[in-house]
């Protein structure tokens, strides 16, 4: 017998935040019914219009604030509650760190019953602002013209806002992306309306652009920038990208990704440069990594030396270590531990990436760091049977986390030290909890906040191998 929650769609209830879900939505109860309120924050007093009923929950949308939560701001975004990019502006800034280490340990309990878990504090960072060196535009025709933006929650539609005459502007800037890029896009926005750009239409699956994905290299100031379009011929490319160069002095790189694929997709397979380097070069501390239009590459130059020297600090190396790096991508953390470890074998499945990575040992004179071309689950056990034994092993998948293969053969290797460096708190939970019934100890849990203003964390997490 299914019971009827005392609720109605529609009805405005009060609502006390006591909880924040991992989506970054409020959690409270009303009636003994727990109700998700976005845009809200724990201590918040709220009225909420019911808007969706389910079997033991309901969601609603705020329409009053009675009392604030002490740690409730003022956003700083005047689009923020509509825009999609980000959930936690309403949020002071140390309230979001301290969110961040229960969502983690959150994770580990729920998931794996990870209770006794050492989990640290989150680092926070002193630039919160405008750290994305890596934004995509998603484009839209609008008002006759070509708009690039950020969609709105829960939709396929950009953001807009509306000007003194009441007249929509997109205007591509956000808080969160580096300045340089937000004047790029203003700037690219402009010369594809000068030249009256198609828009590609998804339904239809006809027109010329998809997207626009902009780069930054913090160190260098160069930028990227790549513009996704349909198939087919585009006359005006050449003339467009001269127009671009002349109006923007630090693009060194722009190329036109050809995309057949479907929207759920960023880029397509084929790049064809229309100016300047098919890459661009950034330093991470001393090292220098070229990156290209499809290379893995962390979006926050600020806490990245951070998140590989805590990882750095885990691995414990001392000089004559073999790493392995699983999940190599371009090569970063295999080259940052390079110079500190005796032989570093980087294994990666994507063949772009695996090149990029061996072009960036070689920019930076690294001789002892080998990668390898393969999946994970199958490239640890052929080392293996060549005999290889590591000391450590760094993991870095991406948000899926690992395959249980790939966990079964870590553990057939019997490396006495892991470093899990992970961008989802429920897969590493899960992975945690598979290892820790390979007979690995979970020493400690390091969280990062690499994402300031969204739900975001990255952890960082240290294994030994326990004795039988």
């Amino acid at each position: 017998m299914i019971t009827r929650l005392p609720l109605r769609i529609g009805e405005n209830v009060a609502v006390e935040i006591t909880g924040l879900t991992h989506g970054g939505d409020g959690v409270g109860r009303h009636m003994g019914v727990t109700v998700f309120v976005p845009l809200t924050v724990p201590g918040d007093k709220v009225i909420a219009e019911i808007s969706e009923i389910k079997r033991n929950f309901a969601r609603g949308k705020l329409k009053m604030i009675c009392a604030g939560a002490q740690s409730r701001r003022e956003p700083l975004c005047p689009v923020y509650a509509r825009c999609g990019g980000c959930g936690l502006q309403q949020m002071a800034y140390e309230e979001q760190l301290k969110q961040k280490t229960r969502m983690v340990k959150d994770s580990l309990a729920r998931i794996s019953r990870l209770y006794e878990v050492e989990v640290k504090e989150t680092i926070g960072t002193e630039y919160p602002w405008h750290y994305r060196n890596k934004a995509s535009y998603h484009v839209e025709e609008k008002q006759g013209g070509v708009s690039l933006g950020f969609y709105e929650r829960g939709t396929h539609r950009l953001v807009y806002n509306a000007d003194e005459e009441g007249i929509a502007r997109n205007g591509p800037r956000c808080l969160l992306v580096d300045e340089d890029l937000n004047k790029t896009a203003e700037v690219i926005e402009t010369v594809l309306n000068k030249y009256r750009v198609e828009v590609y239409k998804h339904r239809r699956r006809r027109g010329l652009l998809r997207q626009v994905v902009l780069r930054k290299a913090n160190a260098t100031g160069e930028c990227m920038a790549v513009l996704v379009t349909g198939p087919g011929e585009w006359p005006e490319e050449k003339t467009i990208a001269a127009d671009l160069l002349k109006q923007l002095p630090a693009l060194t790189s722009l190329i036109r990704n050809i995309h057949h694929g479907p929207e759920g997709i960023e880029m397509g397979l084929e790049n064809r440069l229309l100016a300047g380097q098919e890459y661009m070069t950034d330093c991470i501390e001393s090292l220098a990594f070229r990156i290209s239009a499809a290379s893995f590459y962390q979006v926050n130059p600020h806490q990245t030396p951070v998140l590989y020297n805590k990882a750095l600090e885990y691995a414990g190396l001392t000089g004559g270590e073999t790493v392995v790096d699983a999940y190599s991508g371009t090569g970063t953390i295999a080259l940052f531990f390079a110079g500190h470890a005796g032989m570093v074998y980087g294994l990666e499945v994507v063949p772009g990436a695996v090149e990029d990575a061996r072009e960036n040992a070689l920019l930076n004179g690294i001789k002892n760091a080998e990668f390898l071309h393969g999946e994970v689950e199958k490239l640890l056990p052929a080392l293996a049977t060549q005999g290889l034994r590591p000391d450590v092993v760094v993991l870095d998948p991406p948000r899926r986390g690992c395959r249980v293969a790939a966990l079964e053969a870590l553990a057939d290797m019997e490396a006495p030290r892991v470093v899990y460096v992970s961008c989802d708190p429920g897969t590493l939970a899960r992975d945690l909890g598979y290892l820790a019934g390979k007979g690995y100890a979970i020493e400690e849990v390091q969280p990062v906040d690499m994402f300031p203003w969204t739900t975001h964390v990255e952890a960082i997490v240290l294994l030994q191998r326990q004795k039988p």
